[in-house]
């Protein structure tokens, strides 16, 4: 009786360290895990916001295109040249009475102000007549928050029948 009393005594005295070292060791290790599980979906989230308003912006333009059919060769001049000098804090208000050049302005100033390092290249076969109907914008912008040094950038292309 003595005996069984001593072994039930030896069973219940509680963990020993090496048991709570490694119960902390998995712990560890797993919420490191569930830490870059955290990093990863932020990344995936930024990067699909950053397309979203990329993608709204070209059907943007292509629509302002279509709605001034009769001028289509003058949009065919943007080119990523065109946003070297626009500060991202720019006014995207009317400036003057000539609309099409209020559209690109106003256009530019949205692609340089929500997508970091923003360019767009607007590009109409045959502008003067377009005879073919199609427009292509393409939108080139840099993931800022997570660039690498291979990091080329990002791109979305949308090519349209007028």
């Amino acid at each position: 009786m003595i005996a069984s009393h001593l072994r039930s005594a030896r069973a219940a005295r509680g963990f020993t360290l090496i048991e709570v070292l490694v119960s902390l060791v998995i712990l560890s290790v797993g919420l490191l895990g569930l830490g870059l599980l955290q990093a990863t979906s932020l990344k995936a989230s930024y990067g699909a916001n950053q397309r979203t308003v990329a993608t709204n912006l070209a059907y943007q333009m292509i629509d302002m295109i279509r709605s001034n059919r009769r001028l289509i060769s003058r949009y065919s001049y943007v080119t990523t040249a065109d946003f070297s000098g626009i500060p991202t804090t720019c006014d995207q208000q009317p400036v003057t009475a000539d609309l099409v050049a209020d559209d690109i302005n106003g256009w530019e100033c949205q692609v340089v102000r929500n997508l970091p390092g923003g360019t767009a290249i607007i590009a109409i076969p045959d502008p003067v007549t377009n005879a073919i109907g199609s427009v292509r914008v393409t939108i080139t912008w840099t993931d800022a928050r997570f660039a690498n040094a291979n990091d080329q950038g990002n791109t979305f292309a949308l090519a349209s029948q007028l």
